[in-house]
Protein backbone atom coordinates (compact mmCIF):
# COMPACT_ATOMS: atom_id res chain seq x y z
CA UNK A 1 0.00 0.00 0.00
CA UNK A 2 1.28 3.44 -0.89
CA UNK A 3 2.13 5.61 2.28
CA UNK A 4 -0.14 7.70 3.57
CA UNK A 5 2.53 10.25 5.18
CA UNK A 6 5.11 11.49 2.96
CA UNK A 7 8.20 13.26 4.47
CA UNK A 8 8.53 17.09 3.81
CA UNK A 9 10.60 18.15 1.49
CA UNK A 10 13.25 21.64 1.44
CA UNK A 11 10.52 23.75 -0.24
CA UNK A 12 7.88 22.18 2.42
CA UNK A 13 7.03 24.97 5.32
CA UNK A 14 7.75 23.97 8.52
CA UNK A 15 5.13 25.55 10.48
CA UNK A 16 1.47 27.17 9.12
CA UNK A 17 -0.33 29.35 11.25
CA UNK A 18 1.66 27.94 14.49
CA UNK A 19 1.26 25.08 13.98
CA UNK A 20 4.29 22.48 13.06
CA UNK A 21 4.05 20.17 10.31
CA UNK A 22 5.50 16.68 10.76
CA UNK A 23 4.89 15.46 7.53
CA UNK A 24 3.35 15.67 3.90
CA UNK A 25 -0.18 14.02 3.16
CA UNK A 26 -0.55 14.53 -0.38
CA UNK A 27 -1.22 17.48 -3.06
CA UNK A 28 -3.83 18.88 -5.84
CA UNK A 29 -5.06 21.17 -7.47
CA UNK A 30 -5.92 23.32 -4.87
CA UNK A 31 -2.55 22.85 -2.92
CA UNK A 32 -0.42 20.92 -0.63
CA UNK A 33 -1.63 19.18 2.59
CA UNK A 34 0.00 18.44 5.73
CA UNK A 35 -0.26 16.28 9.15
CA UNK A 36 -0.52 19.04 12.02
CA UNK A 37 -1.59 18.49 15.64
CA UNK A 38 -3.32 20.89 18.45
CA UNK A 39 -2.13 22.13 21.31
CA UNK A 40 -4.10 19.36 23.11
CA UNK A 41 -2.76 16.55 20.78
CA UNK A 42 -5.29 16.22 18.07
CA UNK A 43 -4.21 15.25 14.41
CA UNK A 44 -4.97 18.02 11.57
CA UNK A 45 -4.74 18.03 8.14
CA UNK A 46 -3.82 21.25 7.17
CA UNK A 47 -4.30 22.37 3.62
CA UNK A 48 -1.98 25.39 2.32
CA UNK A 49 -3.22 27.15 -0.94
CA UNK A 50 -1.16 27.58 -4.20
CA UNK A 51 0.59 31.05 -4.55
CA UNK A 52 -0.71 31.92 -7.91
CA UNK A 53 -4.27 31.15 -6.28
CA UNK A 54 -3.02 33.31 -3.14
CA UNK A 55 -2.06 35.94 -5.77
CA UNK A 56 -5.68 36.46 -6.59
CA UNK A 57 -7.91 39.17 -4.65
CA UNK A 58 -11.20 37.79 -5.67
CA UNK A 59 -10.00 34.08 -4.57
CA UNK A 60 -9.29 35.47 -1.12
CA UNK A 61 -12.54 37.19 -1.00
CA UNK A 62 -14.65 34.06 -1.95
CA UNK A 63 -11.94 31.96 0.19
CA UNK A 64 -12.52 33.34 3.12
CA UNK A 65 -16.80 33.59 3.08
CA UNK A 66 -16.60 29.82 1.68
CA UNK A 67 -14.56 28.82 4.98
CA UNK A 68 -16.65 30.90 7.45
CA UNK A 69 -19.84 29.00 6.45
CA UNK A 70 -17.69 25.59 6.08
CA UNK A 71 -16.77 26.06 10.04
CA UNK A 72 -20.49 25.90 10.13
CA UNK A 73 -20.54 22.56 8.68
CA UNK A 74 -21.29 20.02 11.63
CA UNK A 75 -22.29 16.17 10.76
CA UNK A 76 -20.98 12.68 11.32
CA UNK A 77 -20.08 12.56 7.93
CA UNK A 78 -17.56 15.14 7.24
CA UNK A 79 -14.10 16.61 8.57
CA UNK A 80 -14.98 19.66 10.48
CA UNK A 81 -13.07 22.77 9.46
CA UNK A 82 -11.41 24.16 12.57
CA UNK A 83 -9.15 27.03 11.96
CA UNK A 84 -8.12 28.48 8.40
CA UNK A 85 -6.53 31.99 7.94
CA UNK A 86 -7.62 33.52 4.42
CA UNK A 87 -5.33 36.71 5.08
CA UNK A 88 -1.90 34.50 5.22
CA UNK A 89 1.06 34.85 2.43
CA UNK A 90 -0.85 31.39 1.80
CA UNK A 91 -3.91 31.04 2.76
CA UNK A 92 -4.66 27.63 4.54
CA UNK A 93 -7.13 25.95 6.76
CA UNK A 94 -7.22 23.16 8.91
CA UNK A 95 -9.59 20.19 9.37
CA UNK A 96 -9.82 17.33 11.70
CA UNK A 97 -7.48 14.30 10.38
CA UNK A 98 -9.31 11.43 9.20
CA UNK A 99 -7.07 8.14 10.09
CA UNK A 100 -8.33 6.09 6.70
CA UNK A 101 -7.66 5.77 2.32
CA UNK A 102 -9.76 7.90 0.20
CA UNK A 103 -12.30 5.89 -1.56
CA UNK A 104 -10.01 6.29 -4.80
CA UNK A 105 -7.02 4.44 -2.99
CA UNK A 106 -9.04 2.00 -1.35
CA UNK A 107 -10.33 0.82 -4.87
CA UNK A 108 -7.57 0.98 -6.59
CA UNK A 109 -5.59 -1.08 -4.14
CA UNK A 110 -8.26 -3.63 -2.64
CA UNK A 111 -10.74 -3.64 -5.79
CA UNK A 112 -14.71 -2.58 -5.86
CA UNK A 113 -16.66 -2.39 -2.31
CA UNK A 114 -19.64 -4.56 -1.57
CA UNK A 115 -23.03 -4.07 -2.05
CA UNK A 116 -23.73 -3.44 2.18
CA UNK A 117 -20.22 -1.34 2.43
CA UNK A 118 -21.13 0.89 -0.97
CA UNK A 119 -25.18 1.27 0.61
CA UNK A 120 -23.27 2.83 4.22
CA UNK A 121 -20.94 4.77 2.14
CA UNK A 122 -23.91 6.69 0.24
CA UNK A 123 -26.33 6.71 3.43
CA UNK A 124 -23.34 8.35 5.17
CA UNK A 125 -22.02 10.43 2.08
CA UNK A 126 -25.37 11.63 1.17
CA UNK A 127 -26.22 12.87 4.80
CA UNK A 128 -22.65 14.64 4.51
CA UNK A 129 -23.59 16.39 2.01
CA UNK A 130 -27.64 17.57 3.97
CA UNK A 131 -24.82 18.90 6.25
CA UNK A 132 -22.72 21.19 3.57
CA UNK A 133 -26.13 21.78 2.36
CA UNK A 134 -27.80 22.95 5.35
CA UNK A 135 -25.06 25.54 5.53
CA UNK A 136 -25.49 27.33 2.04
CA UNK A 137 -22.46 25.71 0.62
CA UNK A 138 -22.29 23.52 -2.22
CA UNK A 139 -19.24 20.98 -2.53
CA UNK A 140 -19.00 21.07 -6.65
CA UNK A 141 -15.60 18.94 -6.62
CA UNK A 142 -17.41 15.56 -4.96
CA UNK A 143 -14.82 12.87 -6.29
CA UNK A 144 -13.30 9.68 -4.98
CA UNK A 145 -10.55 11.74 -3.51
CA UNK A 146 -12.56 13.66 -1.37
CA UNK A 147 -14.30 10.74 0.56
CA UNK A 148 -12.38 9.49 3.40
CA UNK A 149 -13.26 5.65 4.81
CA UNK A 150 -13.23 5.72 9.01
CA UNK A 151 -13.13 2.74 10.78
CA UNK A 152 -16.57 4.57 11.91
CA UNK A 153 -17.77 5.43 8.36
CA UNK A 154 -17.21 7.41 5.81
CA UNK A 155 -16.23 11.51 5.77
CA UNK A 156 -16.27 14.05 3.11
CA UNK A 157 -13.36 16.44 2.65
CA UNK A 158 -13.07 19.64 0.95
CA UNK A 159 -15.72 21.54 0.60
CA UNK A 160 -16.25 24.76 0.82
CA UNK A 161 -12.82 25.43 -1.26
CA UNK A 162 -13.69 24.83 -5.13
CA UNK A 163 -16.58 27.70 -4.82
CA UNK A 164 -13.87 30.09 -4.03
CA UNK A 165 -11.74 29.46 -6.87
CA UNK A 166 -14.85 30.39 -9.34
CA UNK A 167 -14.52 33.52 -11.55
CA UNK A 168 -11.08 34.52 -10.47
CA UNK A 169 -8.37 35.52 -12.71
CA UNK A 170 -7.87 31.55 -12.66
CA UNK A 171 -11.19 30.81 -14.57
CA UNK A 172 -10.75 33.46 -16.88
CA UNK A 173 -8.59 31.86 -18.59
CA UNK A 174 -10.91 28.76 -19.19
CA UNK A 175 -9.62 26.67 -16.37
CA UNK A 176 -13.12 24.57 -15.17
CA UNK A 177 -13.15 23.92 -11.06
CA UNK A 178 -13.66 20.07 -10.80
CA UNK A 179 -12.67 17.00 -11.70
CA UNK A 180 -14.23 15.92 -15.30
CA UNK A 181 -15.14 12.95 -14.97
CA UNK A 182 -17.22 13.54 -11.86
CA UNK A 183 -18.95 17.14 -13.00
CA UNK A 184 -22.17 17.77 -13.64
CA UNK A 185 -23.80 18.92 -17.15
CA UNK A 186 -24.81 22.00 -15.81
CA UNK A 187 -20.92 22.41 -14.44
CA UNK A 188 -19.56 22.10 -18.04
CA UNK A 189 -21.94 24.24 -19.18
CA UNK A 190 -20.78 27.32 -16.91
CA UNK A 191 -24.34 26.95 -15.13
CA UNK A 192 -24.81 27.84 -11.48
CA UNK A 193 -24.62 24.88 -9.24
CA UNK A 194 -27.19 23.70 -7.17
CA UNK A 195 -26.93 20.92 -4.19
CA UNK A 196 -28.47 18.62 -7.42
CA UNK A 197 -25.11 19.47 -8.89
CA UNK A 198 -23.25 17.28 -5.76
CA UNK A 199 -26.60 14.81 -5.89
CA UNK A 200 -24.79 13.77 -9.74
CA UNK A 201 -21.53 13.42 -8.75
CA UNK A 202 -22.57 11.30 -5.43
CA UNK A 203 -24.20 9.02 -8.41
CA UNK A 204 -21.38 8.72 -9.62
CA UNK A 205 -19.42 8.07 -6.78
CA UNK A 206 -21.49 5.04 -6.32
CA UNK A 207 -20.57 3.66 -9.96
CA UNK A 208 -16.67 3.85 -9.02
CA UNK A 209 -17.36 2.44 -5.54
CA UNK A 210 -18.96 -0.90 -6.72
CA UNK A 211 -17.17 -1.14 -10.31
CA UNK A 212 -13.66 0.52 -10.16
CA UNK A 213 -14.81 2.79 -13.02
CA UNK A 214 -16.87 5.92 -13.43
CA UNK A 215 -20.25 6.14 -15.26
CA UNK A 216 -18.76 8.20 -18.28
CA UNK A 217 -15.34 6.69 -18.81
CA UNK A 218 -12.30 8.48 -18.55
CA UNK A 219 -9.85 9.79 -21.25
CA UNK A 220 -10.00 13.41 -23.43
CA UNK A 221 -12.04 15.85 -21.40
CA UNK A 222 -13.74 17.32 -24.07
CA UNK A 223 -14.71 13.89 -25.59
CA UNK A 224 -15.72 13.39 -21.64
CA UNK A 225 -17.53 16.24 -21.62
CA UNK A 226 -19.40 15.36 -24.37
CA UNK A 227 -20.53 12.00 -22.86
CA UNK A 228 -22.14 13.49 -20.12
CA UNK A 229 -24.09 15.88 -21.61
CA UNK A 230 -25.47 13.82 -24.80
CA UNK A 231 -25.53 10.13 -23.73
CA UNK A 232 -26.55 8.13 -21.30
CA UNK A 233 -24.42 6.67 -18.32
CA UNK A 234 -22.44 3.34 -18.87
CA UNK A 235 -24.02 1.27 -15.87
CA UNK A 236 -24.42 -2.84 -17.45
CA UNK A 237 -21.72 -3.49 -14.55
CA UNK A 238 -23.45 -1.77 -11.42
CA UNK A 239 -25.30 -3.95 -9.47
CA UNK A 240 -29.08 -3.75 -9.63
CA UNK A 241 -29.87 -2.32 -6.56
CA UNK A 242 -27.48 0.47 -7.02
CA UNK A 243 -28.55 1.34 -10.20
CA UNK A 244 -31.94 1.83 -9.47
CA UNK A 245 -30.69 5.70 -7.76
CA UNK A 246 -27.78 5.85 -9.51
CA UNK A 247 -29.89 6.38 -12.51
CA UNK A 248 -32.06 9.04 -10.87
CA UNK A 249 -28.95 10.82 -9.39
CA UNK A 250 -27.44 10.83 -13.03
CA UNK A 251 -30.30 12.53 -14.66
CA UNK A 252 -29.02 15.23 -16.99
CA UNK A 253 -31.76 18.00 -15.25
CA UNK A 254 -30.94 18.83 -11.88
CA UNK A 255 -34.38 18.82 -11.47
CA UNK A 256 -35.19 15.46 -12.06
CA UNK A 257 -32.22 14.43 -9.61
CA UNK A 258 -33.23 13.35 -5.84
CA UNK A 259 -32.34 15.06 -2.84
CA UNK A 260 -29.92 13.78 -0.58
CA UNK A 261 -32.65 13.15 2.15
CA UNK A 262 -34.53 10.61 -0.24
CA UNK A 263 -31.32 8.73 -1.24
CA UNK A 264 -30.10 8.04 2.66
CA UNK A 265 -33.67 6.84 3.19
CA UNK A 266 -33.40 4.56 0.11
CA UNK A 267 -29.97 3.42 1.25
CA UNK A 268 -30.33 2.15 4.55
CA UNK A 269 -33.78 0.54 3.13
CA UNK A 270 -31.56 -1.39 1.25
CA UNK A 271 -29.51 -2.56 4.52
CA UNK A 272 -33.19 -3.18 6.57
CA UNK A 273 -32.41 -6.60 8.29
CA UNK A 274 -28.35 -6.43 7.64
CA UNK A 275 -27.42 -4.36 10.58
CA UNK A 276 -25.80 -7.14 12.82
CA UNK A 277 -23.39 -7.47 9.50
CA UNK A 278 -22.58 -3.81 10.09
CA UNK A 279 -22.06 -4.21 13.63
CA UNK A 280 -18.45 -4.99 13.50
CA UNK A 281 -16.32 -3.08 10.82
CA UNK A 282 -18.49 -1.32 7.45
CA UNK A 283 -15.09 -1.81 5.36
CA UNK A 284 -13.96 -4.96 3.80
CA UNK A 285 -11.46 -7.18 5.83
CA UNK A 286 -8.53 -5.64 2.77
CA UNK A 287 -9.43 -2.17 3.96
CA UNK A 288 -9.77 -2.46 7.77
CA UNK A 289 -6.12 -4.16 8.02
CA UNK A 290 -4.71 -1.15 5.79
CA UNK A 291 -6.26 1.53 8.52
CA UNK A 292 -3.43 1.18 10.96
CA UNK A 293 -1.06 2.63 8.60
CA UNK A 294 -2.67 6.07 8.59
CA UNK A 295 -2.52 5.72 12.87
CA UNK A 296 -0.51 9.75 13.80
CA UNK A 297 1.25 7.98 16.89
CA UNK A 298 4.94 8.18 15.64
CA UNK A 299 4.41 11.88 14.91
CA UNK A 300 2.55 12.57 17.75
CA UNK A 301 4.88 11.61 19.94
CA UNK A 302 7.47 14.23 18.89
CA UNK A 303 5.38 16.86 17.70
CA UNK A 304 4.86 20.27 19.22
CA UNK A 305 1.82 21.71 20.02
CA UNK A 306 0.73 25.06 18.55
CA UNK A 307 1.58 26.74 21.89
CA UNK A 308 5.00 25.23 21.63
CA UNK A 309 5.61 26.06 18.40
CA UNK A 310 4.38 29.83 19.72
CA UNK A 311 6.62 29.74 22.87
CA UNK A 312 9.48 27.28 22.11
CA UNK A 313 8.96 26.49 25.65
CA UNK A 314 7.79 22.84 26.44
CA UNK A 315 5.45 23.11 29.31
CA UNK A 316 5.76 21.39 32.81
CA UNK A 317 3.18 17.51 32.39
CA UNK A 318 2.07 17.93 29.28
CA UNK A 319 0.79 15.50 27.93
CA UNK A 320 1.97 13.97 24.64
CA UNK A 321 0.20 13.88 21.29
CA UNK A 322 0.86 10.74 20.72
CA UNK A 323 -1.89 9.40 23.50
CA UNK A 324 -4.05 12.32 21.80
CA UNK A 325 -4.14 11.29 18.60
CA UNK A 326 -4.21 7.43 19.94
CA UNK A 327 -7.73 9.06 21.30
CA UNK A 328 -8.56 10.50 18.62
CA UNK A 329 -8.08 7.77 15.53
CA UNK A 330 -9.01 4.90 17.77
CA UNK A 331 -11.63 6.09 21.17
CA UNK A 332 -12.40 4.45 23.74
CA UNK A 333 -15.10 4.14 25.60
CA UNK A 334 -14.73 5.46 29.30
CA UNK A 335 -16.44 5.18 32.39
CA UNK A 336 -18.42 8.69 31.82
CA UNK A 337 -19.93 9.37 35.48
CA UNK A 338 -20.37 7.60 38.63
CA UNK A 339 -18.37 4.69 37.46
CA UNK A 340 -20.34 3.58 34.56
CA UNK A 341 -18.94 0.63 32.26
CA UNK A 342 -18.29 1.55 28.59
CA UNK A 343 -20.39 -0.46 26.22
CA UNK A 344 -19.03 -4.26 25.70
CA UNK A 345 -18.62 -5.08 21.99
CA UNK A 346 -21.38 -7.02 20.61
CA UNK A 347 -21.08 -10.02 19.13
CA UNK A 348 -22.92 -12.47 17.00
CA UNK A 349 -24.32 -14.05 19.76
CA UNK A 350 -26.87 -12.36 22.52
CA UNK A 351 -26.56 -9.49 20.47
CA UNK A 352 -29.77 -7.98 21.25
CA UNK A 353 -29.54 -8.14 25.17
CA UNK A 354 -26.14 -6.54 24.85
CA UNK A 355 -27.56 -3.39 22.37
CA UNK A 356 -29.99 -3.00 25.58
CA UNK A 357 -26.97 -2.84 27.87
CA UNK A 358 -25.08 -0.53 26.06
CA UNK A 359 -28.59 1.65 26.11
CA UNK A 360 -28.63 1.63 29.91
CA UNK A 361 -25.32 2.52 29.97
CA UNK A 362 -25.62 5.47 28.10
CA UNK A 363 -28.75 6.90 29.20
CA UNK A 364 -26.38 6.94 32.06
CA UNK A 365 -23.80 9.34 30.50
CA UNK A 366 -26.57 11.11 28.93
CA UNK A 367 -28.10 11.85 32.24
CA UNK A 368 -25.36 12.33 34.70
CA UNK A 369 -22.24 12.74 32.43
CA UNK A 370 -21.71 16.11 31.07
CA UNK A 371 -22.78 17.80 34.44
CA UNK A 372 -19.58 15.79 35.49
CA UNK A 373 -17.94 17.20 32.34
CA UNK A 374 -18.99 20.91 33.21
CA UNK A 375 -17.81 20.30 36.98
CA UNK A 376 -14.18 19.12 35.90
CA UNK A 377 -14.18 22.16 33.28
CA UNK A 378 -14.80 24.43 36.39
CA UNK A 379 -12.40 22.72 38.97
CA UNK A 380 -8.78 22.43 36.70
CA UNK A 381 -10.00 18.32 37.22
CA UNK A 382 -10.44 18.92 41.46
CA UNK A 383 -13.82 17.78 42.72
CA UNK A 384 -15.90 19.61 42.36
CA UNK A 385 -17.96 21.57 44.69
CA UNK A 386 -21.74 20.86 44.39
CA UNK A 387 -23.75 22.51 42.08
CA UNK A 388 -25.33 26.40 42.92
CA UNK A 389 -26.61 28.91 41.03
CA UNK A 390 -23.15 30.09 41.25
CA UNK A 391 -22.95 28.66 37.51
CA UNK A 392 -22.43 32.60 36.45
CA UNK A 393 -19.84 34.86 37.02
CA UNK A 394 -20.49 37.45 39.51
CA UNK A 395 -21.72 40.84 38.54
CA UNK A 396 -18.97 43.38 38.16
CA UNK A 397 -18.90 47.30 38.71
CA UNK A 398 -16.73 48.93 36.48
CA UNK A 399 -14.66 49.00 39.37
CA UNK A 400 -13.46 45.46 39.20
CA UNK A 401 -15.56 44.58 42.27
CA UNK A 402 -18.38 42.52 42.41
CA UNK A 403 -21.58 44.74 41.90
CA UNK A 404 -23.25 42.85 44.95
CA UNK A 405 -20.95 42.54 47.78
CA UNK A 406 -18.12 44.68 46.69
CA UNK A 407 -14.98 42.62 46.75
CA UNK A 408 -12.55 41.71 43.99
CA UNK A 409 -13.63 38.21 42.31
CA UNK A 410 -11.87 35.26 43.71
CA UNK A 411 -10.70 34.64 40.29
CA UNK A 412 -8.85 36.48 37.58
CA UNK A 413 -10.46 35.80 34.18
CA UNK A 414 -8.78 36.37 30.83
CA UNK A 415 -9.95 39.71 28.69
CA UNK A 416 -10.16 38.19 25.21
CA UNK A 417 -14.08 38.84 24.74
CA UNK A 418 -14.12 35.45 23.19
CA UNK A 419 -12.82 33.57 26.44
CA UNK A 420 -15.58 35.54 28.59
CA UNK A 421 -18.47 34.73 26.51
CA UNK A 422 -16.94 30.73 26.16
CA UNK A 423 -16.70 30.60 30.46
CA UNK A 424 -20.31 32.39 30.68
CA UNK A 425 -21.71 29.64 28.13
CA UNK A 426 -20.31 26.91 30.08
CA UNK A 427 -21.37 28.33 33.27
CA UNK A 428 -24.67 29.66 32.47
CA UNK A 429 -27.58 28.86 33.97
CA UNK A 430 -29.90 28.70 30.75
CA UNK A 431 -27.44 25.96 29.90
CA UNK A 432 -27.79 22.94 32.30
CA UNK A 433 -26.88 19.93 32.27
CA UNK A 434 -28.85 17.85 34.68
CA UNK A 435 -30.62 16.11 32.28
CA UNK A 436 -28.20 16.53 29.55
CA UNK A 437 -30.55 16.77 26.51
CA UNK A 438 -29.61 17.36 23.26
CA UNK A 439 -31.06 20.22 23.07
CA UNK A 440 -29.03 21.88 25.81
CA UNK A 441 -25.63 19.91 24.27
CA UNK A 442 -26.90 22.08 20.74
CA UNK A 443 -27.33 25.02 22.39
CA UNK A 444 -24.18 24.84 24.34
CA UNK A 445 -22.34 24.54 20.95
CA UNK A 446 -23.91 27.34 19.39
CA UNK A 447 -23.13 29.42 22.00
CA UNK A 448 -19.38 28.36 22.09
CA UNK A 449 -19.35 28.86 18.40
CA UNK A 450 -20.30 32.17 18.73
CA UNK A 451 -17.68 33.10 21.46
CA UNK A 452 -15.20 31.63 18.69
CA UNK A 453 -15.94 34.24 16.16
CA UNK A 454 -15.68 36.99 19.27
CA UNK A 455 -12.30 35.59 20.31
CA UNK A 456 -9.00 37.75 19.64
CA UNK A 457 -6.75 35.47 19.73
CA UNK A 458 -6.45 32.76 17.13
CA UNK A 459 -4.98 30.48 20.02
CA UNK A 460 -8.21 30.71 22.25
CA UNK A 461 -10.38 30.72 18.87
CA UNK A 462 -9.32 27.44 17.81
CA UNK A 463 -9.68 25.92 21.41
CA UNK A 464 -13.41 27.39 21.61
CA UNK A 465 -13.62 26.22 18.35
CA UNK A 466 -12.95 22.72 19.56
CA UNK A 467 -15.46 22.54 22.46
CA UNK A 468 -18.18 23.84 20.23
CA UNK A 469 -17.61 20.78 17.82
CA UNK A 470 -17.29 18.11 20.51
CA UNK A 471 -20.53 19.81 21.82
CA UNK A 472 -22.42 19.46 18.83
CA UNK A 473 -21.18 16.13 18.36
CA UNK A 474 -22.40 14.90 21.62
CA UNK A 475 -25.55 16.36 20.73
CA UNK A 476 -25.98 14.33 17.05
CA UNK A 477 -25.17 11.26 19.07
CA UNK A 478 -27.01 11.80 21.59
CA UNK A 479 -30.72 12.40 19.07
CA UNK A 480 -29.13 9.67 16.92
CA UNK A 481 -29.16 7.31 20.08
CA UNK A 482 -32.39 8.24 20.78
CA UNK A 483 -33.86 7.13 17.62
CA UNK A 484 -32.13 4.00 17.19
CA UNK A 485 -33.75 3.38 20.76
CA UNK A 486 -37.24 4.08 19.56
CA UNK A 487 -36.68 2.01 16.43
CA UNK A 488 -35.33 -1.08 19.11
CA UNK A 489 -32.08 -1.31 16.94
CA UNK A 490 -29.16 -2.29 19.48
CA UNK A 491 -26.68 -2.63 16.55
CA UNK A 492 -27.05 1.12 15.99
CA UNK A 493 -27.59 2.36 19.64
CA UNK A 494 -24.12 0.80 19.84
CA UNK A 495 -22.74 2.60 16.77
CA UNK A 496 -24.23 5.89 19.07
CA UNK A 497 -23.20 5.15 22.57
CA UNK A 498 -19.75 4.83 21.06
CA UNK A 499 -19.68 7.93 19.26
CA UNK A 500 -21.01 9.57 22.04
CA UNK A 501 -18.43 8.44 24.34
CA UNK A 502 -15.85 9.27 22.49
CA UNK A 503 -17.16 12.96 22.12
CA UNK A 504 -16.70 12.67 25.69
CA UNK A 505 -13.46 11.94 26.11
CA UNK A 506 -12.83 14.38 23.46
CA UNK A 507 -13.96 16.99 25.55
CA UNK A 508 -11.87 16.50 28.32
CA UNK A 509 -8.71 16.70 25.80
CA UNK A 510 -10.00 20.17 24.38
CA UNK A 511 -11.21 21.22 28.01
CA UNK A 512 -7.67 21.34 29.05
CA UNK A 513 -5.94 22.94 25.98
CA UNK A 514 -9.29 25.47 26.24
CA UNK A 515 -8.20 26.24 30.37
CA UNK A 516 -4.66 26.99 29.01
CA UNK A 517 -5.52 29.14 26.75
CA UNK A 518 -8.56 30.88 28.65
CA UNK A 519 -7.63 30.89 32.02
Amino acid sequence: MTSRFKPLTDDDPKTVGGYGLRARLGAGGMGRVYLAFTPGGRALAVKVVRPDYAEDDEFRRRFRKEIDAAQRVQGLYTAPVVDADSEASLPWLATAYVPGPSLHQAVMEHGPLPMLTAFRLLAGVAEGLAAIHACELIHRDLKPANILLAEDGPRVIDFGIAHAADATALTSTHVRIGTPAFMAPEQIRGRSASPATDVFALGNLAVFATTGRTAFGEGNPDALFYRIINEEPELSTCPTELRVIVEQCLAKKPGKRPPVGEIVDYARRQTQGETMSLAGSWLPEPVVTSLAGYGTAKYGKTAKTKAESATKAKPAGATSGAKKAKTTTQPTARPAAGGAKPPAKQGTSGASAVGWLVGIGVIVVLVIGPQKVLDWVKSDGKPAAHATPALTYPAKSPTGTDANTGVLPTETRTTDPGCERAHAAIRSNNVTFDKASTASLSSLASNLDAAADAAHDPKARTAIRALANDSRSMSDSSAKFQDAIDQKDPAQSQVYSDAFSAGFTQWKSDAETFKSQCP
